[in-house]
């Protein structure tokens, strides 16, 4: 049966024959998938966490994306959770998105660089929709790097869930991770030093590898001892450290546009089109509420200061007054003005802002005054919601900041040793390994470029309705449902769910019976019943019935077991589908998908205690089937030996069959017989395995030497690690039949179509 999962469904491959030349249609098949595997992988990218969750890495985001532009042509940026959008956002996107988007002039459609919004993550999370949750970042960050040479990866950690789902992210996605740590006035190096260790261990325990680290706002009084000591400290761990940022006061101040930002106010008067000029600070809030003689000689004896001036919409003197301030040479000077709402709403009250507008414009167009006129900010909210939000305002960098963005860059290049970082994602080994998700968002891909016909038997089930809704909805396949077009109908609407796309066939009066009568007594030679018989069990049956859609090619394949057991499932297909040929041996493999890879387990469902030459089948088939779907088949011969360190009939058996696979399938990396820790673990092999092997301590396909050990095992493995185990995937039929867990999920059935999809387009490959 098929175990319970989240985002991955059954994994099969229709094999061919078992013996002899590997299938065309398997390579070819397996050369798409691996293709996308190959096109992702030589994409490079590195996840940017911010393990301290105080949000303030821009310096070294920007930094980093300035770096890589200019050496590559081609530069992304990701963010897989995004923030809330600011309420002066041109683009309606995350503060950080636009950023990077206008700054960094990056091209495309600037919603693709975002996997989900924060809200619905949030809901995700807390409903336990987790691994729902990363398989969809993990489609949008895909399809997104996809055409770009290096993207920068932005962990959702300060936003939501922390450095934990950082790491979850970092897994998910397969990117190296670079920690990134805001410094404290009173943080040592030790304290720097620690965090870091004890943070890269959380990221090993998800399977995610740190490369680096860099340190942002490191007081500069210690800044030169404390980047002394860390390179020390982390040369001696084996990590990268690439530099810390010191504090600065520029970007540590707060400028007018960020105060706009964070109000949602508009320019009012000003030089609109000037964007120098809100990219200044002040020093200090001044609530204006005297009169305009009393706020001039308060800012009088302030000369010093630049204060920001808060007043209601309704004292346009105190406008005034600072205007003829602000064009003396002698008056006092201000950073800008910040108008609230005078009592009520607005609803079209003008507080004569014609008239002020129209002398801001006459000093501006009149060329007696040529500097930079007083900026005069408005916003419709009552103050102290106004003052409560700028006493709670934190520095930022926005597009509009451009002294910031500037100095931002500039800094990054004076401290952080970019290239030291490049070195170590050079010099760290690419693997071909294939995670779960990498493995789902390949097959999905297929399957929108082929959809293939589908029948469910099961149309009752909710599961099974629910699935066929999105699926097709989707594009992923086209699907006909089997029972009463009338009873399902109504479960649907009963359930809410659309399935307006898909076909419904009832079988019991169907105008295929005698057809498919016809052809199962065909099928089945000497072992076939009456023609009256037969139409009858194909009547009754619907997983029959579904089986003879397959084989005349109704449909391309079934997917059935929700409701049913295996025998019930399977059995019709053994009948009807099976290949012709002594040489054929029905088999079964688990896919178990670890959170860093996927292996392939065979045969843990089928064969009892195979021969020799029944081990080498299964060996040689499950190779294709794992080939097939983009893992790079290494296949480890298992027994309680390891290459002769032991000996008897089983360890003997095991040792035939290696022969018989190196000899029938000398293309086939394989080893045995040899023991499962030597076939898994490179410390172990090299320990028992003597010489060179392509196998040893990296095998991805394990054959068992027989269904106990392979049943319990990969019961073992499930229940010990939380390995997803796939299957099982039957091979060695014609046409592609797959049985379902009674305890599925709508996932597990949408993914085990998009399997079976797959597993059609062999069929037609061959054909």
């Amino acid at each position: 049966m098929l175990a319970p999962a989240y985002g991955l469904g059954t994994l099969a491959c229709i094999g061919g024959r078992l013996v002899g030349r590997r299938s065309l249609h398997i390579k070819q098949l397996g050369t798409q998938i691996r293709n996308l595997t190959d096109a992702k992988q030589e994409t490079q990218a590195v996840l940017l966490s911010d393990i301290t969750n105080s949000g303030q890495r821009t310096p070294i985001l920007l930094g980093l994306v300035n770096y890589l532009q200019r050496h590559l042509p081609s530069v992304g940026f990701f963010q897989p959770i995004s923030g809330p959008t600011l309420p002066t956002s041109t683009l309606n996107v995350d503060r950080h998105v636009e950023l990077v988007y206008n700054i960094c002039e990056l091209k495309g459609d600037v919603r693709n660089m975002a996997g989900v919004n924060h809200t619905e993550a949030q809901k995700m999370i807390g409903s336990g929709k987790l691994n729902d949750l990363l398989d969809k970042v993990y489609a949008g960050y895909a399809s997104y790097k996809d055409q770009r040479e290096f993207t920068v990866v932005e962990g959702p950690g300060p936003l939501l869930g922390g450095t934990e789902l950082d790491a979850q992210v970092a897994a998910a996605l397969s990117t190296p991770v670079i920690m990134t740590i805001n410094g404290q006035p009173r943080m040592s190096a030790s304290d720097y030093f620690n965090l870091a260790m004890v943070k890269r261990q959380l990221f090993a325990d998800h399977k995610a590898e740190v490369v680096g680290v860099a340190l942002n706002t490191v007081p500069r009084y210690d800044h030169a001892i404390i980047m002394q000591q860390l390179q020390a400290k982390f040369r001696e761990a084996g990590l990268t450290f690439v530099g810390g940022i010191p504090d600065d006061p520029m970007l540590s101040s707060i400028r007018l546009d960020e105060v706009k930002a964070c109000v949602g106010a508009e320019l009012l008067f000003g030089q609109k089109g000037n964007g120098t000029l809100l990219d200044t600070e002040f020093t200090d809030i001044i609530v204006a509420s005297q009169r305009v003689e009393e706020l001039l000689e308060i800012l009088d004896e302030r000369r010093d200061e630049h204060p920001l001036v808060v007043t209601s919409m309704d004292r346009l003197d105190i406008v005034l007054g600072l205007l003829a301030a602000h064009v003396s040479v002698q008056g006092p000077s201000v950073a800008g003005v910040l108008l609230t709402r005078a009592g009520a709403r607005l609803e079209g009250r003008r507080y004569a802002k014609d008239t002020v507008s129209r002398i801001f414009k006459g000093i501006e167009e009149g060329g007696m005054y040529r500097g930079s006129l007083l900026p005069v900010l408005s916003v419709d909210k009552p103050m102290f919601e106004v003052m409560s939000a700028l006493a709670n305002m934190e520095s930022s960098i926005l597009p509009t900041s451009t002294r910031k963005i500037s100095r931002a860059k500039m800094l990054f290049d004076k401290y952080i040793d970019a290239n030291a970082l490049i070195q170590r994602l050079q010099s760290k080994p690419r693997t071909s390994q294939l995670t779960p998700k990498m493995f789902q968002h390949n097959i999905k891909a297929l399957c929108l470029n082929s959809p293939q016909h589908i029948v469910l038997p099961e149309a009752l089930d909710k599961r099974i309705l629910a699935a066929a809704s999105e699926v097709t909805q989707r594009g992923l396949a086209r699907v006909t449902l089997l029972g009463d077009p009338a009873a399902v109908a109504a479960e649907a609407k009963k359930l809410g769910v659309d399935i307006s796309l898909c076909s419904v066939h009832n079988p019991e009066n169907s105008d295929r019976l005698e057809k498919y009568a016809a052809a199962f007594v065909e099928a089945r030679g000497k072992k076939a019943p009456s023609l009256g018989a037969a139409a009858d069990m194909v009547s009754r049956d619907v997983n029959t019935f579904g089986v003879m859609m397959v084989h005349c090619g109704d449909a391309d394949g079934m997917v059935s077991g929700a409701i049913h057991t295996t025998a019930a499932t399977i059995r019709p297909a053994m009948q009807v589908l099976k290949l012709p040929g002594v040489s054929t041996l029905v088999s079964s493999v688990f896919f178990m998908c670890l959170p860093d890879r996927v292996l392939v387990y065979g045969d843990c469902a089928v064969n009892v205690h195979p021969t020799s030459e029944e081990l080498a089948q299964i060996a040689m088939v499950s190779a294709d089937t794992a080939a097939a779907f983009g893992v790079e088949p290494r296949v480890a011969m298992l027994s309680y030996s390891t290459l002769g360190s032991g000996a008897g009939p089983e360890v003997q058996r095991v040792t035939e069959a290696v022969a018989i696979v190196k000899k029938t399938r000398p293309d086939i990396k394989v080893e045995g017989p040899i023991q499962y820790d030597a076939a898994i673990d490179p410390a172990v092999a090299a320990v028992k395995v003597k010489g060179t092997s392509e196998v040893a301590g990296k095998a991805t396909v394990f054959v068992f030497p027989d269904l106990n050990t392979g049943n319990n095992t990969y019961k073992a493995v499930q229940q010990s690690t939380g390995a997803i185990a796939m299957g099982p995937v039957m091979q060695g039929l014609l046409k592609p039949v797959n049985d379902l867990s009674r305890g599925c999920t709508v996932p597990d059935v949408v993914n085990t179509i998009c399997v079976t999809s797959i597993q059609a387009m062999a069929v037609k490959k061959k054909a």
